[in-house]
């Protein structure tokens, strides 16, 4: 609450700080950073206070407040960016939410990205800058989880040269088609698990990227900065999360490093083997993915009491809470340019390594913006990999 300090649940003995510490606010870089992060988070209130505005022309702010708020902010993104990596690397859902709301919070200065209070403020401020309808909101369309669908047909604007309009038209209608029978073709192959990969695809559309564009132009405009210079400044960032879950009344295998059931304690003993193999100047693991290297060697750095706590926090294997806490992949994907209005995300990822059926949650969350968060369930059945399978046994016949 505004004038509220020490802030909330910081005095108390449960507090982490009041147990490094006797005293949090008398150490001074503790104090520094627990002002910082409260004049962040009220931001929104205190920027427009009327003792800030009236001190202002009195000369009563530090001259050194803003550049030093700045920079706190920064130094606080780097680390949340940090944190954001490792959840996705230990693959817990609600701790990428949360880092991920951290950063909305950070970014716009409000304490509950969950508050209706505040996300009517935030709809209401859109509304007034961008006009009715026109607040950042992603359109989801053209879903594909399966196959992977082949590239985009290459477009050299060279081809239509010397073309009148109408041919540019058909020209494009005929790109499009090709395109699409692709994906109808893919759709129609079925994922093995003995494939190497599957791919996740979205067809995204910026329903706010005309109205923001005007903005921008306007702004760049009003304040003399030539709009190809302040277009290069934008940038909208949104993050991707990826769930999954058997619907065949059957669980993961623990084998499964990307879906099985105990992935903690599964790359907490690939990790050892490893150690082990270095320690007798032997390689260790091939075949694993960079993702699956990064996980083996931040498990291996954590405590066992902070791994328990994960896995109490994932919950038994097979369960709901499992499958709703546990990430199969994190994806992020940036805008930079503030005019694009659509575009197709594809994502690879491998499929699972039992024959079933899944359901997979693709939740999308902005980095910036409050209350636009996207969902879309999709299902996928993985067959047995038999084709691989007589392949490898021809290749050996071969031999």
């Amino acid at each position: 609450a505004m004038g509220a300090w020490p802030p909330p649940r910081l005095d108390g003995p449960a507090s982490p700080l009041s147990r490094a510490t006797s005293d949090p606010l008398v150490h001074p870089a503790l104090k520094r950073n627990l002002l910082m992060t409260m004049g962040r988070l009220h931001a929104r209130k205190l920027n427009t206070h009327p003792d800030l505005l009236a001190a202002g022309p009195k000369g009563l702010i530090d001259p050194t407040y803003f550049q030093s708020t700045l920079e706190y902010r920064q130094r606080a993104s780097m680390l949340l960016e940090a944190a954001l990596r490792m959840a996705c690397t230990l693959r817990s859902y609600d701790l990428a939410v949360s880092v991920l709301d951290a950063m909305v919070m950070f970014k716009i200065g409000l304490l509950d990205v969950r508050d209706d209070a505040e996300k009517t403020w935030f709809a209401d401020l859109m509304t007034q800058q961008y006009g009715p309808d026109n607040g950042p909101r992603l359109l989801l369309e053209d879903t594909h989880l399966g196959s992977p669908t082949p590239p985009e047909p290459k477009y050299d604007p060279k081809d239509d040269e010397g073309k009148t309009d109408e041919e540019k038209k058909d020209a494009a209608r005929e790109r499009d088609v090709i395109r699409r029978v692709a994906i109808a073709k893919a759709k129609q192959r079925p994922v093995l698990a003995s494939d190497e990969r599957m791919s996740l695809e979205l067809q995204i559309t910026r329903r706010h990227a005309e109205a923001f564009t005007k903005e921008k132009l306007a702004m760049c405009k009003k304040q003399g900065i030539p709009p190809q210079i302040g277009m290069q400044a934008y940038r909208e960032s949104w993050f991707i999360l990826v769930r999954a879950r058997r619907v065949d009344g059957k669980e993961f295998s623990t084998e499964d490093p990307c879906y099985g059931n105990d992935h903690l304690q599964y790359f907490r003993k690939e990790a050892a083997k490893d150690s082990k193999k270095t320690e007798g100047g032997e390689e260790g693991s091939e075949g694993n993915s960079q993702q699956q290297q990064q996980q083996k060697s931040l498990i291996s750095m954590l405590e066992p009491a902070t791994e328990s706590a994960f896995q109490t926090h994932f919950g038994s294997p097979g369960s709901t809470t499992m499958s709703d806490n546990r990430i199969v992949i994190g994806w992020p994907f940036v805008v930079s340019n503030v005019a694009q209005k659509s575009g197709r995300v594809k994502i690879q990822l491998p499929p699972p390594k039992d024959a079933g059926k899944y359901e997979f949650t693709v939740t999308i969350k902005s980095q910036d913006f409050l209350g636009v968060d996207e969902e879309v369930v999709l299902q996928v059945e993985v067959k047995e990999g038999e084709a691989k399978k007589e392949v490898e046994t021809e290749d050996k016949k071969d031999k």
